[in-house]
């Protein structure tokens, strides 16, 4: 089933490395070119906020300096260019500041679009993929998901990557199985490959009997393990989407989704140069609104800052910005421009059912201070507001934070993320990286435990929702909601309680 399984054959990437072809490029003109490149892509892309950061990247001094020095020393610009981007690179790992870390993909995939242009083989490598391909690389880029042909990909195999990685989400959004970590050395284009992404198997040139199990599988889903058919038909749990845009929601709803239980809002602070209006916001919020066709719609507050900063704030460079002034820490330090978003957000309640949700609260007074906001731009208003768990500190403060909210929703990207100190990119510690390690489940079962005493709703929102050890565990404990990325998913786990 899509989002699960697929079949399809092996479409081999290969980039170009041709070298010295067109001596006559610049290094002006190749960041001109990226700087227009990467514009389109955050027009083009559902992830529009990666390729805002690639932006600042491809703007940074330390970029520049470090291929001009390379330049210097008798390097060809192409030559410069991949220099630079093995040295900051390596730079950025050996900080060990898990923001730096992060950033390595974003560099290296600003680099390969100089490095491209420099050597002439900036065009398209996915403009001959064929209809029904599982895309096996080496490693994909954030880049690659807007240059290929989404509509014709079943699956995307690599040997570098991480589920949750940018490619991971933009995948899930799309329904596209994705499946990283596999020796692709053995894989010939044309092979017939059979996807799995809920077990990471990837089957090369299957045996017929292998083929027809799989395509039943595919038509009678089970691709949706037993444990998930619990989750739906003995606990009737509520099913949510996760969304960025309203395409997003559009899609979640069509799948059959309760209502959505994310709706992300920095993309509108993250693709322009300035800041939004109230009336840009309200606007795509009535949208938003309107697209749920009567079910709720939870907005999250801007979460700017760590990995997603907006050049439309300023906000001052950071040692480590993942502990630093971002989600509610920043909407609070700039009361002025939050109540413009609490104001877009009032207004929207007009045309159906909305929630507005806080994003990485650490203290009780967020969560009052954000409602005082709330009464200043309407005193008669009766919006819910809820928090969303996904620090240590407020899942141990949960009981304190129940007093004053109206809802949780526990995000467990960050959560596991914070709790077990382990980066989700960083393959080096990703075996610390477990929503099911007892560290975190101890932290969602006091969470789930406070929102019980107080009678409040507690859903989660993040990846670990989509795992079907986890989502069992949660319904045993009582959690109201699961809020998935995938329409895929939401459909099969729709059409199983229906």
């Amino acid at each position: 089933m899509e989002g699960t399984l697929a079949i399809g054959k092996a479409w081999i990437l290969h980039r170009g490395n041709e070298t010295g072809r067109c001596d006559g490029r610049t290094l002006d003109e190749a960041f001109v070119h990226e700087t227009s490149r990467l514009k389109e892509y955050i027009e083009s892309s559902p992830a529009p906020e990666v390729f805002s950061a690639h932006l600042e990247i491809l703007d940074d001094p330390l970029l520049h300096d470090t291929i001009q020095r390379n330049v210097t020393e008798g390097m060809t610009p192409a030559e410069a260019v991949k220099a630079a981007a093995e040295e900051i690179s390596g730079m950025f790992n050996e900080i060990g500041d898990e923001y730096f870390k992060a950033r390595v993909d974003d560099l290296n995939d600003v680099c390969k679009g100089l490095v491209e242009f420099l050597e002439g083989t900036c065009g398209n490598p996915f403009e001959n993929l064929p209809d029904d391909a599982v895309v096996v690389a080496r490693e994909l880029f954030p880049s690659d998901m807007v240059e290929m042909n989404l509509g014709k990909v079943r699956a995307l195999v690599t040997l570098k990557g991480s589920p949750t990685s940018h490619v991971g989400i933009i995948s899930r959004s799309k329904g596209i199985p994705f499946v990283t970590g596999i020796d692709i050395s053995g894989i010939q284009a044309g092979d017939l490959l059979l996807v799995d992404d809920v077990s990471s198997e990837v089957i090369v040139n299957p045996t017929d009997s292998q083929t027809e199990a799989f395509k039943y599988r595919m038509a009678a889903g089970d691709d949706i393990p037993e444990i998930m058919r619990r989750v739906v038909t003995k606990y009737g749990m509520r099913i949510f989407g996760n969304a960025g845009s309203v395409k997003d929601i559009e899609a979640a709803i069509k799948s059959g989704a309760d209502g959505i239980g994310l709706f992300r809002t920095e993309f509108l602070f993250l693709d322009r140069d300035g800041l939004p209006s109230e009336e840009d916001q309200y606007k795509i919020y009535k949208e938003a609104v309107e697209a749920c066709q009567g079910r709720p719609l939870t907005i999250r507050t801007m979460d700017i800052g760590g990995d997603k900063p907006s050049p439309g704030l300023n906000i001052p460079k950071e040692d480590n910005p993942y502990l630093g002034i971002r989600g509610i820490r920043l909407s609070l330090s700039l009361p002025e421009i939050f109540k413009e978003q609490i104001r877009a957000i009032l207004r929207a309640c007009a045309h159906g059912k909305v929630r507005m949700m806080l994003p990485m609260v650490t203290r009780v007074e967020e969560l009052i201070q954000t409602r005082a906001l709330v009464r200043e731009c309407d005193a008669s208003s009766d919006l819910e507001i809820g928090v969303m768990i996904e620090t240590p500190a407020a899942a141990l403060i949960s009981d304190l934070l129940a007093e004053e909210a109206d809802f949780f929703s526990i995000g467990t990207n960050d959560l596991t993320q914070y709790v077990m100190a382990a980066d989700r990119g960083n393959a080096s510690v990703s075996y610390l990286y477990d929503p099911l390690d007892e560290a975190v489940v101890r932290a969602v079962k006091m969470v789930v435990k406070a929102a019980h005493k107080k009678g409040i709703p507690v859903g989660v929102c993040g990846e670990a929702a989509s795992n079907p050890e986890f989502a069992e565990f949660l319904c045993e404990l009582g959690v109201d909601s699961l809020s998935l990325g995938s329409p895929a998913l939401i459909k099969s786990l729709k059409h199983l309680r229906s």
